[in-house]
């Protein structure tokens, strides 16, 4: 005859745990006292695990109290679920970056992947050999927090909109734009006006379909009624230099991306005919990742690898960082 089962009840992690203790100890005040709570609290535990259960889970024998059969049988199952459960945790909790193989994917774009990148692959160097890294270029700042919050990337490399402020961020370090040309350009040296500048042929870099690098040189421009000429117009930054270093066209370029390219490229700095405050680029990842163990790891790697203390050329001109919003 099949035995009737009582489905009234809910056989919770708590339940297993004082299933287990109930069964080793066949005593309800040791076995409260093996899991740290009260005789009258694990009276309730046994309570509710006869009635999940349809058994009376310990029975009177010879010597005391006794688990019944299928108590036995319960506590199998039960040892096994609570030591997946605790692995399941303790792997939620912990990362061990030096055995564990992990895949970090960012949108960034190519200026960031050529010169924060290549220092954040150097500091990890051969101690991680599990731990890589893919890189996107970057999507509009508006899909910034669809992308994060679906877990399609993990972190946004870049300048953080005002727009996407609730994002979780980092302040990696400050830069500034320049305009570069060729070493014998015809205005180098020469003090521009906004109708000259406006004029050369530019190299305009627009890292997406709407917003291009130095759009406040744009903007400025615009206030006087005057444009950009722009002889090409390309979405990556490296493409930049290789255009101007044998043309008359100049490009406005990141600072420190232009001091890394100076000397192989040989360019040179031209004057702006207006005054550029300094731009921030942030590392921003969302809320849902934000307290998983190896994104924080992670997180810590990319602030070990921006060592202000021994900056080559290509750092000359970045910022450290004075604030970190988490």
């Amino acid at each position: 005859m099949q035995q009737k089962r009582n489905d009234s009840g809910v056989l919770n992690f708590y339940l297993l745990k004082c299933l287990v203790a109930l069964v080793d100890h066949s005593h309800v005040s040791r076995a409260a006292e093996a899991l740290s709570i009260s005789q009258p609290a694990m009276s309730r535990a046994m309570s509710q695990l006869r009635e999940v259960t349809a058994d009376p889970i310990l029975v009177k024998g010879g010597h005391g109290l006794i688990p019944t059969a299928k108590a036995m049988q319960l506590r199998e199952f039960a040892e096994r679920i609570l030591g997946e459960m605790s692995e399941l945790l303790g792997n939620a909790v912990a990362f061990d970056p030096q055995h564990t193989s992990y895949l970090f994917r960012m949108v960034a774009t190519d200026y960031l992947e050529c010169l924060f990148m290549d220092r954040l692959v150097q500091h990890l160097g051969t101690r991680y050999p599990g731990i890589s890294m893919s890189v996107r270029h970057p999507v509009h700042p508006s899909q910034f927090n669809k992308v994060l919050e679906s877990g399609e990337i993990d972190f946004a490399v870049g300048m953080l909109p005002s727009s996407l402020r609730e994002l979780r961020h980092r302040l990696l370090f400050r830069d500034r734009i320049v305009c570069v040309a060729r070493a014998g350009h015809r205005a180098v040296g020469k003090a521009l006006s906004p109708i000259e500048f406006a004029a050369l042929e530019h190299v305009v870099i627009m890292p997406n379909t709407v917003n291009s690098f130095g759009e406040v040189v744009d903007q400025a421009l615009a206030a006087q009624g005057l444009r950009r000429n722009r002889r090409f117009v390309t979405p990556n930054y490296l493409t930049a230099p290789h255009l101007i270093e044998r043309t008359d066209m100049v490009a406005l370029l990141p600072q420190s991306l232009a001091a890394r390219f100076s000397d192989r490229f040989g360019l040179v700095e031209l004057a702006l005919p207006m005054e550029m405050p300094e731009f921030e680029v942030y590392i921003s990842w969302h809320d849902r990742t934000h307290r998983h163990a190896a994104h924080i790891w992670f997180r810590d790697q990319v602030m070990q690898s921006l060592d202000f203390k021994e900056r080559g050329p290509d750092w000359a001109y970045a910022q450290k960082p004075y604030s970190i919003s988490e």
